[in-house]
């Protein structure tokens, strides 16, 4: 498999798992796409839509939310499977943009707990950000 333009060096024992991310029903259907991927941090952006929005126009909380969600599991799955254990969130201002971009790096990382800080920017304003906690899968991580 040849390693995609937004893929770090760093990834290339894992693209498999790079892959199945990109490929994965919600990332695909809500049309989210790839900015860059190293095994440190993560990006990825979605346009937003007109079913995006709420009934003010700005961006839907859950639209937010699932791309910062998504960015979080491409994150804590490139070296093996993990599930979410929880989340902290907050929204400090309504996103108006036409494209939400979610960035998500490591803030801990055990045997088996992640630890990741995301945010999600309307160009460059912060509209949101939060601790994003995983279980590492212990048949895969050993």
């Amino acid at each position: 498999m040849e390693k995609p333009a937004f893929v770090a060096d760093d990834c290339l024992p894992f693209m498999d798992n790079i892959s199945d991310m990109l490929s994965a029903p919600y990332f695909v259907e809500n049309e989210m796409e790839p900015v860059s991927i190293s095994r440190e941090s993560v990006e990825i952006r979605k346009t937003v839509l007109p079913k995006d929005r709420n009934s003010n126009g700005f961006w839907h909380g859950g639209t937010v939310y699932g791309v910062m969600d998504h960015a979080f599991a491409i994150i804590s799955n490139i070296e093996g499977h993990a599930v979410g254990q929880s989340t902290n969130l907050n929204y400090y201002r309504p996103g108006r943009g036409d494209v939400i971009i979610a960035k998500a790096r490591f803030i801990n990382t055990s045997r088996s707990l992640y630890y990741v800080y995301v945010e999600a920017f309307d160009g460059e304003k912060l509209v949101a950000s939060g601790i994003f906690t995983s279980f590492r899968l212990q048949e895969v991580h050993g």
